[in-house]
């Protein structure tokens, strides 16, 4: 059975990633959903591997995956993506000390170790990798669970599919936990693998749907936020008015200047709730907050492009509220179809059009 199972959840993460719409295949915007796939496929790979073609249950069972310490840094970095922040390169590198360590022990053991099934090694070391990637993920999905139930800023859609997967790899360490004590108290052999693999699996389907749907539910836009809030109380007049409010205020003002503007400043400027802020960008504007206050940012940057082109375009995007270049790089793109560089040479020497590649 456990071997279905990791067969099961290996082609549906080896499906995620070959199905990936072609729009996003070379998009940063899903770089590390993505690349959570890859790891996944990769950890299921190996142990299919292990299980299936050297028919080694011993390793199979004692030899534990290193790329689990990577599943709860990258749904951070991607909660942090959707919510168009960045994080330094150095504090990049701090949440994944673990996984590198991780690796490195790993492929030690696999070049000196596994001839000879040293099980001092596995019995010494791996019991406490297991109990340490345990906490790694159930720490970095508690922490993601915490803040994802009460944020409405993100889009619903982005929200549900890290709730989801959050909500799926906690599960699976606590229930593979609960299946190791069980064993160790009951002496019974139920495998700790099936609930997680088969979560993985779930997982990896779960972010295909994301992929596969995008682009339907970016087709109806308005129908979808008119559902979610047709018991909210607004009449379409009330909507009109607070977005040709929220209009003036970003061209007036421009708050979009303040790196760490937020739905609720925003919505304390307009004198509502940011409930019914919520609802006026996703039923006027069809956006959520970030795309919204970055569209303004991307089109005030355009403006200081053709006004300074010999500045430096750090400087222009620090004036406009970006709080990093590639939040910056990718919503310019979006809006322009060329990165700031491209769009800077292409204003320098207008005679050519920019390369998109």
């Amino acid at each position: 059975m456990i071997s279905l199972i990791t067969t099961f959840a290996f082609a549906q993460a080896l499906i995620g990633l070959y199905v990936l719409p072609k729009q996003t295949i070379f998009s940063r915007q899903y770089l590390y959903l993505k690349t959570l796939i890859a790891l996944i496929s990769i950890h299921l790979g190996v142990k299919l591997f292990l299980l299936s073609v050297l028919n080694d249950p011993y390793l199979f069972g004692r030899l534990n995956s290193f790329t689990t310490f990577s599943y709860g840094p990258l749904l951070y970095f991607q909660y942090l993506q959707f919510k168009g922040k960045s994080l330094t390169r150095t504090h990049k590198v701090l949440h994944l000390v673990p996984f590198v360590f991780a690796f490195t022990l790993y492929v030690s053991c696999l070049v000196g170790q596994i001839p000879s099934k040293n099980p001092a090694l596995f019995q010494q070391i791996f019991e406490v990798f297991v109990y340490l990637l345990m906490v790694s993920v159930a720490s970095y999905t508690t922490w993601l669970l915490w803040k994802l139930v009460p944020d409405t800023q993100l889009s619903r859609r982005e929200r549900n599919l890290l709730l989801q997967c959050s909500a799926f790899f906690m599960s699976s360490v606590f229930i593979g936990y609960c299946t190791s004590f069980f064993n160790a108290w009951l002496g019974t052999h139920w495998d700790a693998h099936f609930f997680p693999y088969l979560a993985f699996g779930i997982i990896c389907w779960i972010c295909l749907r994301f992929f596969l749907t995008q682009n339907y539910t970016q087709s109806k836009p308005a129908e979808t936020a008119r559902e979610t809030y047709e018991k909210s109380g607004l009449s379409d007049a009330q909507l009109q008015t607070y977005f040709e409010a929220l209009e003036q205020l970003m061209r007036r003002e421009k708050p979009f200047h303040n790196p760490d503007l937020s739905l609720d400043d925003l919505a304390q400027s307009l004198k509502i709730s940011r409930q019914q802020l919520s609802q006026v960008l996703n039923q006027k504007a069809e956006k959520n907050f970030y795309a919204y206050v970055n569209d303004f940012r991307v089109q005030e940057m355009i403006v200081l492009l053709k006004n300074h082109p010999g500045e430096k375009i750090a400087e222009l995007a620090h004036q406009v509220g970006f709080q990093s270049k590639t939040t910056l790089n990718t919503y310019f793109r979006k809006v322009t179809g060329y990165s700031p560089t491209q769009y800077q040479q292409f204003l320098s020497s207008p005679i050519s059009e920019p390369s998109k590649i």
